[in-house]
């Protein structure tokens, strides 16, 4: 893993400009592969308990990302209720369809064993952005945030959420350190993944234009081409629903389909708390992390505060079901509570309640529980 650290930090090299220490690479390397074996022992052993096997846990997401894996997206409506896979973003099937084509074998397992190898590498990633973002930050607090998530499940069962994570955690890395034509390929896998990847263009805006004012020529065409790269995944994407059924928003117009209308964010917030139960945790964790974002902004880095807050406030106008994954694999709220960590207090009352949340969640996938979903 530190020679793909090593590959990143070639691209759109400066003269002058420090790569990482071998040292933290190295570090950074031994506790992602650790703690990520650490963590599917952990879930067998759940798995054993439970009569399940951990490969064979691609439900729900997972299901739809194999169908466009093997079938493409559809070329007009096939189901009664609408609900058709324009919602879902191209870059996790593409790789899914790759690993097919190059293991031979069935798109589920390859889907469930692909998240794993991306769940690793993000808990890599997410380890040398932290240390980035907060230097005298222990390596160990951002590994075990990202490993004992109580929605560390997601990493494990074939969707989508550790290749952001993932590339989250690199373009933040490159934009930290200008290296903007490389921010910007990163950025455009980022806007291939899922929808909210297209706002990396928020914080690439906020550090382009600090730079522009003492940039040369040559840095400010390579800052243009960087920021103008972003958003051609999500282009190629509308590209091809366009050509393939003839709307190129198709996967915003579906989401009346899935029960998604879009309102004021408080409003649902409110509503939420008013109902109850799960929608109860629902609410108040969307309300924490929307406070969480606007500290980002006001007390550490506007790039990544930005870039959260506005995450939370689109997927949150549509409903409360879907945010514990914009929240708990989204690495600036990560790094906050990574930072928690730092106290004696904060880690006695995080470690077990988020291992606690951990175990809990993989029961209940494991037993079918669709608001796991």
């Amino acid at each position: 893993m530190p020679g793909i650290q090593q590959l990143l930090y070639r691209i759109g090299n400066k003269p002058g400009t420090v790569r990482p220490n071998s040292a933290i690479q190295w570090e950074a390397g031994m506790l992602a592969l650790g703690l990520f074996l650490l963590h599917q022992l952990i879930e067998w052993g759940i798995a054993v308990v439970y009569h399940h096997s951990v490969l064979d846990i691609c439900h729900w997401d997972c299901l739809r990302y194999v169908a466009l894996a093997e079938q493409g997206y559809p070329a007009a409506v096939t189901t009664s209720d609408h609900m058709e896979n324009w919602a879902f973003f191209p870059l996790f099937p593409l790789l899914i369809r790759a690993g097919v084509a190059l293991t031979a074998s069935p798109a589920p397992l390859v889907a469930v064993l692909l998240g794993k190898l991306l769940f690793l590498g993000s808990i890599y990633a997410f380890i040398l952005f932290a240390r980035k973002y907060s230097n005298t930050l222990p390596a160990l607090y951002p590994a075990l945030i990202v490993t004992l998530s109580p929605y560390a499940v997601y990493g494990n069962s074939g969707y989508t959420e550790p290749l952001f994570l993932l590339l989250t955690s690199v373009f933040f890395l490159l934009l930290k350190d200008r290296r903007f034509l490389a921010c910007g390929l990163v950025g455009m896998l980022l806007s291939a993944s899922r929808a909210p990847g297209i706002l990396a263009t928020l914080p690439y805006a906020l550090v382009a234009l600090q730079s522009l004012r003492t940039a040369n020529w040559e840095q400010r065409k390579e800052i243009v081409l960087g920021g103008l790269l972003i958003p051609l995944g999500l282009g190629l994407f509308m590209f091809h629903l366009y050509h393939r059924m003839g709307d190129a928003l198709a996967f915003l117009h579906v989401q009346k389909a899935w029960g998604r209308n879009f309102g004021n964010p408080l409003t649902v917030i409110a509503a939420g708390i008013r109902q109850g139960t799960i929608h109860l945790d629902w609410a108040l964790m969307s309300l924490t992390a929307v406070v969480a974002a606007l500290l980002l902004i006001a007390m550490q880095d506007a790039a990544l505060g930005v870039f959260s807050l506005v995450s939370l406030l689109i997927p949150l106008s549509s409903g409360l079901q879907s945010m514990p994954r914009y929240i708990w694999w989204q690495a600036p709220l990560l790094l906050l509570l990574a930072q928690a960590m730092k106290w004696r207090a904060a880690r006695l009352a995080l470690i077990p309640l988020f291992a606690a949340g951990m175990v809990y969640m993989y029961i209940a996938w494991m037993m079918g529980k669709s608001w796991t979903t």
